[in-house]
């Protein structure tokens, strides 16, 4: 129900249900706040993946999402120069995103991964199972070297029964070593995470290539790959703030007030310390004679 409301307010507007009086029939803009600004950078990751066991994955970081995919704003993003786009910083913002969600999803993968290799390796053999195997290769010299000196002495039987006998026991070596490995051998997809298995067909692996999981996880991986070649900067708020701190004129107008600030401290300071010195070194009755002069002068200047 959700999606086809969605789809109507795309192709009808938002204010479909309103009377026609109501309607303000605006024009929609890509900086509207219920557009999507992930699909007007290329994928939103919310509806990539809705309906789709890496759903959550999203959740967790955009919980619930009722923003607009609208093309006629993606067609207005497009048609911006990348200069103005990285003022807006919406593929900043996505490139973020798109980085944690890979990052938990090769996290995962990494865990699956190292879980799949215990349980794909084999079962140690036994004491017993050991033995036989040692005794099967103790066997397959004597019958090598058997066969090769029938084939010297051109003992052509001999070679053969030799040859027939090292034939088994190499199948017997390797049925019980095989025995030892699970029947179904298991993987993860290094691109979404799927459990594959050995057992699938050809027309499983399509399916899972095909299918929207795969896709979307394809897709994302591809569209952080090509946002971090370019790197875009955040938002320009952001970026004025980040170069007042870092440079631009305004930073250095800022560390110009700054030093004359300190300068100005400074100079108190050095001021107020000669002050108290030259009161240390003048004997205690200059000091009297000297307050008392200026006093008279504050008298004087009060008349």
């Amino acid at each position: 129900m959700d999606e086809q409301r969605k789809l109507l307010d795309q192709l009808m507007g938002l204010d479909r249900d309103l009377p026609p009086d109501q309607r303000t029939g605006k024009k929609k803009r890509f900086t509207d706040p219920e557009i999507c600004k992930r699909y007007l950078c290329g994928i939103s990751p919310w509806y990539a993946f809705k309906n789709t066991r890496s759903f959550g994955d999203v959740y967790r970081h955009l919980g619930e999402y009722d923003k607009v995919c609208d093309d006629e704003c993606k067609r207005q993003w497009e048609e911006l120069p990348q200069r103005e786009k990285d003022g807006y910083g919406y593929e900043h913002d996505l490139m973020v995103l798109l980085e944690r969600l890979v990052q938990e999803s090769d996290r995962r993968i990494q865990r699956g991964t190292e879980r799949i290799e215990k349980e794909n390796a084999p079962t140690p053999l036994t004491e017993e199972e050991r033995a036989k195997v040692e005794r099967w290769a103790e066997d397959l010299r004597e019958l090598s070297d058997r066969a090769d000196e029938a084939a010297e002495a051109v003992e052509v039987d001999a070679c053969e029964s030799a040859t027939r006998k090292i034939l088994v026991l190499k199948r017997m070596r390797d049925d019980l070593q095989r025995s030892k490995y699970p029947d179904r051998v298991h993987s993860v997809c290094p691109v979404s995470g799927v459990l594959m298995c050995s057992a699938d067909g050809d027309a499983r692996l399509q399916e899972h290539i095909q299918g929207k999981q795969y896709k979307g996880w394809k897709a994302i991986r591809e569209k952080l790959a090509e946002l971090k070649g370019r790197n875009p900067p955040p938002a320009k708020g952001r970026q004025d703030r980040r170069g007042e701190r870092d440079g631009g004129p305004r930073g250095d107008r800022n560390r110009r007030r700054d030093r004359d600030r300190d300068w100005d401290r400074g100079r108190d300071y050095r001021r107020d310390r000669d002050d108290d010195r030259g009161r240390d070194r003048d004997p205690p009755g200059y000091r009297r004679r000297r307050r008392s002069r200026s006093r008279s002068r504050e008298r004087g200047y009060r008349r």
